[in-house]
């Protein structure tokens, strides 16, 4: 197949050579070979498959626990591959089979300076979020295929260390543990990527195609061909997933993820959070399955909660500057339209943003949506606990909300001691209740990290929030801003009639209807 692509124009095709001829690279297993073989058959039969993966004992046996363990899930254990190959199908045990036998030929070897923990931790963590990640987008056709472009992306960097030798290393080592700087040194010093040459051994073993080309892409998954994208996108995310596990300081990687997950896959970051947890759990007990030292994998509820306390404490600081404070610096003053606690707009700069946004919106003719989130017993708790308290919640609170709208445009304002806003424009009303639904589950589940010290917070305050949104159905009644704004707030105060953290959408009649 042919890799063209602007790199090649400066590729060292004699390095290249030399590295996919170097004697010493990895190379399959005959029991990967012959599968790779009789799978490239649409008519393969089931029973010769099974036999020829149980010619190697070893293998047979790693498959069978993997399949039996969590990952899978599995309601009835599986006894044999025959049985594995029926339960699952043909991907799932293929892909494992081409996994272990990847881990088999990839070790470290006597005086090797190769850091192999942390390429398998990062191909793992990478291969377990790839999968899960095409799960979510609900194209389970592909998770096998991510599983295993995810474990095979970085086989390149071993064939270039054993051809190249310490000078490579050293020049991993410049990245100082920042993996998205390789490619560019690689290309910059060597012509050529690990990424281009990991394809061609994949292509050189027969891999098919479908693993080969993300493979190929993983570092640059938008400019991968369309038919191959969504997993090389799948693994793309996987890897920001492990760069935020693998990080001391999660909180930039996270919102990273938050950002790529939503242009790339269209996932919410509550899904990216239990993709975090997940990817977390899982490659723990997969490191045992493969026989890999994965070291110390982080919990990922105190990788979430390590980041939004960052994130707190740079809102304390006024590192954080705000969406809305950089959108409309030429049409708020500062001083006077900046809350000075949360960094946010305050009611100034919430009713210049409605107002520009809502022109915008009848101009252009497209939706508008508003929310407005009041905390219930904010009052209460800044009497019995002080501003000490009620201050880390409500910096919480616009962390959280910067979190979940900003990545769509969102303009966070907090307009009353206890009450917040969003302006979303071009958001619908049905994705603006999603969000603010996902909202009102992570403050409950965040104020545990925001006041830790107090274990009956969440018993004296709560979150109510109010929607409304200017589209096809409302336009002939929203005729002002103001009116879009009051449907909020009669929105609101719906929510807050109920007991819990709730969300109410106003809706017109003939939508009732």
């Amino acid at each position: 197949m042919n890799f063209g692509t602007e790199e090649n124009e400066r590729m060292d095709t004699k390095l290249l050579e030399e590295i996919l001829s170097c004697p010493t690279l990895p190379s399959l297993p005959s029991v990967a070979i012959r599968v790779l073989e009789l799978t490239s058959d649409p008519d393969v039969k089931m029973d010769e498959l099974a036999k020829e993966i149980q010619f190697d004992q070893g293998i047979a046996a790693k498959i069978l626990r993997t399949v039996n363990s969590s990952f899978y899930g599995l309601r009835k254990r599986c006894s044999s591959i025959d049985h594995a190959l029926i339960m699952l199908g043909l991907g799932p045990v293929k892909s494992l089979v081409l996994g272990f036998s990847l881990v088999s030929t990839v070790k470290s070897k006597d005086g090797d300076a190769f850091d192999y923990l942390g390429y398998w931790k990062r191909g793992l963590v990478t291969a377990v979020a790839s999968k899960y990640a095409a799960e979510m987008i609900e194209n389970k056709e592909i998770a096998d295929e991510a599983f295993l472009a995810g474990l095979f992306q970085d086989i390149g960097m071993i064939a270039m260390h054993r051809t190249i030798g310490n000078e490579y290393l050293e020049l991993i080592q410049s990245t100082e543990g920042d993996h998205s700087k390789l490619a560019k040194l690689e290309l910059d010093t060597y012509e050529i990527q690990h990424s281009t040459v990991g394809a061609m051994m994949c292509e050189n073993w027969k891999i098919p195609y479908e693993i080969v080309i993300p493979v190929r892409y993983h570092d640059r998954p938008t400019a991968c061909p369309q038919e191959f994208s969504q997993v090389a996108r799948c693994v793309a995310l996987g890897n920001v997933i492990a760069e935020v596990l693998c990080a001391e300081n999660p909180t930039e990687p996270l919102r990273k993820a938050y950002s790529k997950a939503s242009s790339w896959l269209g996932l919410k970051e509550s899904q990216v959070d239990d993709l975090l947890k997940e990817a977390g759990i899982t490659t723990k007990e997969l490191g045992k399955l493969f026989s890999i030292d994965v070291g110390t994998v982080p919990d990922p509820e105190e990788v979430l909660a390590k980041a939004d306390r960052q994130l707190i404490e740079l809102a304390k600081a006024k590192k954080v500057e705000s969406y809305a404070a950089k959108q409309l610096k030429e049409l708020v003053n500062e001083s006077d339209g900046v809350d000075p606690i949360t960094g946010t707009l305050n009611r100034e700069g919430f009713t210049i943003a409605v107002r520009e946004a809502f022109e915008a919106a009848k101009a252009g003719e497209y939706s508008l949506s508003v929310v407005q989130i009041l905390l219930e017993g904010y009052e209460a708790l800044n009497e019995k606990s002080g501003d000490s308290v009620t201050d880390e919640i409500v910096i919480g609170t616009a962390v959280m909300l910067r979190r979940n709208f900003e990545h769509m445009g969102g303009v966070i304002c907090r307009i009353a001691d206890s009450v917040f806003a969003v302006v979303l424009p071009n958001i619908e009303r049905v994705i603006t209740t999603q969000y603010a639904n996902a909202c009102c589950e992570e403050f409950d589940q965040r104020l545990k990290t925001w006041v830790p010290d107090d274990d009956t917070v969440g018993d004296q305050i709560r979150v109510s929030m109010g929607v409304s949104t200017l589209d096809e159905d409302t336009r002939s009644i929203f005729k002002s801003p103001e009116l879009l704004v009051k449907s909020a707030t009669q929105a609101l105060l719906a929510a807050k009639s109920s007991k819990t953290s709730t969300v109410r959408a106003f809706v017109a009649r003939k939508d009732a209807a």
